[in-house]
């Protein structure tokens, strides 16, 4: 299929089409050679469709301007043509998308594999004359050039072809052996989650964690993991998340869990060593694997005891992280002042009774209970609290409270109890000073006195 054949706007479509599809769940980062590619489809989409008019000598018309969207293309192929970044990006999309131990057979089959190869296909063949097609209807739809105007197409967009195209030229066979030599040779090709340790990076099972919509209260936190790790995949930023929390709020299980819920972001958990002489070179490693977005976590990090040198150097400092890389840090401390102005700051606000009810009519409004009442939320709070005095749990704490909402769903007789004793003319409520000495008790330990007075104080003045 070519633009002669089918028709520019019909070509365009089918291009833009198979771009999607090829990366579909994900967005590539604005600035590569995919994301800039993506926007010039789009832009000479909308104008080939009539939402927009460009041309070679006005001003932009709009946001999405065909002219702007090619200049920066040909500006992400500088030192390298076209079709050699067209085709690195084909091979590696393949790569990242390859089934584990996918023959060359599969590529000519009805599977995913031979579905993205398809694709991949359709997309070198029409861009072998999309962009050189479009350039001549811009000149021709521009006309005669106005005295002293001058093109804004750099002379460097009118070379954006593939006709040379590497992937053109090869059988389906020889690109799935390729792939499968890519794939053999990206250590993070099959996995998503891996511990770095001695210097290798070890494939990682994480049967416990939740997935992110299993979080429940904490609105304004799951919000801003939720915004954080987003952006981050859609390639729009890598800013540090620095989290600190007193133990048992969640911070390690949202970080991983809302990390991983965008499929195009691979987990790296370092040992705590590495954050400080060894975070240059674990950087330096992973930066060349650009086919990947990674989220280096370091979790149960002492904030007050870390040498910084190496973080405040990398990041912010004297470097700056790849755009492929950014790194999530769990305390039980707050971060020093230098170190927070670095990153995207979190801090769990403590649980208390207030909390725990919001989370446990979070909780009963996920499992379609329609508008629970306040007295059989306080009375849930009441029996998880009187729980925890009975020493059923080692902590009050959004962990140990999940684990007691799950046995209170699969208990039909507890269920029972609880919503008669909710219907009562005296309603149990949960005790505000058990939260506050368990508070204490925790402050106490972590942070020591001075911190534990700062803390009655605020409590005093709460009342």
């Amino acid at each position: 299929m070519n633009t002669e054949s089918a028709g520019l706007p019909a070509a365009c479509r089918a291009a833009e089409a198979s771009f999607h599809a090829f990366f579909t769940g994900e967005s590539p980062a604005p600035g590569s050679f995919a994301g800039r590619l993506g926007a010039a489809l789009s832009a000479i989409a909308l104008d080939l469709d009539g939402a927009a008019s460009a041309n070679l000598f006005a001003p932009p018309d709009g946001a999405s301007d065909p002219v702007d969207a090619l200049n920066l293309l040909a500006a992400a192929c500088t030192g390298f043509t076209f079709s050699r970044l067209l085709d690195k990006m084909l091979f590696d999309r393949l790569a990242a998308l390859a089934p584990h131990g996918a023959t060359p057979a599969a590529y000519e089959s009805d599977s995913d594999a031979a579905f993205f190869y398809r694709h991949a296909v359709r997309l070198a063949e029409l861009l072998k004359d999309l962009v050189p097609a479009y350039c001549a209807l811009l000149a021709d739809r521009s006309g005669e050039a106005p005295e002293g105007a001058v093109s804004r197409l750099r002379p460097s967009a009118l070379k954006l072809e593939s006709a040379q195209s590497v992937f053109l030229r090869m059988k389906p066979g020889a690109v799935a052996l390729e792939v499968a030599r890519m794939s053999s040779d990206d250590p993070f090709a099959h996995g998503r989650v891996f511990r770095h340790q001695d210097g290798a990076f070890v494939p990682l099972t994480l049967p416990s964690i939740r997935s992110a919509d299993e979080f429940y209260g904490y609105a304004s936190v799951r919000r801003m993991f939720q915004e954080h790790f987003r952006a981050f995949s859609e390639g729009r930023n890598n800013l540090p998340l620095l989290i600190s929390s007193l133990p048992g709020l969640g911070k390690t299980q949202m970080s991983i869990a809302y990390s991983l819920s965008f499929p195009n972001i691979t987990l790296i958990i370092p040992q705590p060593e590495d954050l400080t002489a060894g975070l240059e070179p674990l950087i330096a490693e992973l930066a060349p694997w650009t086919g990947h977005k990674f989220m280096l976590f370091f979790d149960d990090i002492d904030a007050a005891k870390t040498d910084w040198y190496y973080f405040r150097t990398n990041i912010g400092g004297t470097f700056s992280l790849p755009e492929n890389i950014t790194v999530t840090i769990a305390s039980n401390q707050r971060f020093p002042a230098n170190i927070s102005s670095r990153g995207r700051g979190c801090e769990f606000p403590m649980f208390d009774e207030i909390r725990c009810q919001e989370m446990i009519l979070d909780f009963l409004s996920a499992k379609g209970m329609k508008a629970p009442s306040k007295n059989l939320v306080a009375v849930i709070a009441s029996d998880y609290v009187s729980e925890f005095g009975q020493k059923q749990f080692e902590e009050l704490s959004p962990r140990t409270l999940v684990r007691y909402l799950d046995h209170y769903l699969s208990d039909p007789a507890k269920r029972k109890t609880l919503m008669d004793e909710s219907n009562s003319e005296v309603v149990q409520q949960p005790d505000p000073q058990v939260f506050y000495e368990e508070n204490v008790k925790l402050m106490r330990s972590i942070h020591g006195e001075d911190a534990l007075n700062e803390f009655r104080e605020d409590a005093v003045h709460a009342k």
